[in-house]
């Protein structure tokens, strides 16, 4: 269930439970998604390779102000519901930002190696890893914009069609040092 108060919780694991002033949060990122924002439709021209994005989404965070990130860690799930055409690959990227008026710098946070799809098929995915380092910092704001976005590559002479559906997306956060 997608509930927004749910979106960002936070562990009173700071100091004692941690030991040396850490804490940890979760980040619901698949809670702050609107209805149908989960589902990225994507075609795919023969011969060729694109990147469908979903809508930016508003991420609300804690704010841990001059704190350090320690480490990021991802864990999710997805499908590919190709429709048609093929064969192909359909992968998936996380874009993280601070700000999204045009020209703002993006970075691409995780990066899940593409599946191979063809015909009508759907195939289940796990998104696992560690975010790229540089996005870190963007965790110590308060608000930060999260967007999927799905890579198709089609090396057939027909257009590849179908969706991926993010199913769920959270990301744990440890952060060191000065949290309030």
């Amino acid at each position: 269930m997608r509930a927004l108060g749910l979106g960002v919780t936070v562990l009173a694991a700071i100091a004692v439970g941690c030991g040396g002033g850490h804490a940890i949060f979760n980040v619901d990122v698949y809670s702050f998604m609107a209805p149908k924002d989960d589902t990225v439709p994507y075609i795919v021209p023969p011969l060729s390779g694109v990147s469908v994005a979903s809508p930016w989404q508003k991420i609300s965070l804690p704010g841990a102000g001059s704190s350090l990130v320690d480490s990021i860690v991802i864990l999710g799930t997805d499908s590919i519901h190709n429709a048609s055409g093929g064969p192909g690959t359909i992968g998936l990227q996380l874009v993280m930002t601070a700000d999204t008026t045009p020209g703002a710098p993006r970075d691409t946070a995780l990066t899940v190696v593409p599946k191979p799809v063809s015909g009508a098929q759907t195939v289940p995915d796990t998104v696992r890893g560690r975010l790229r380092p540089g996005v870190d910092t963007l965790f110590t704001k308060s608000t930060i914009w999260a967007q999927v976005i799905a890579q198709g590559n089609n090396s057939s002479a027909t257009a590849l069609q179908g969706k991926m559906v993010l199913q769920s997306l959270t990301l744990t956060v440890v952060l060191t040092a000065k949290i309030f």
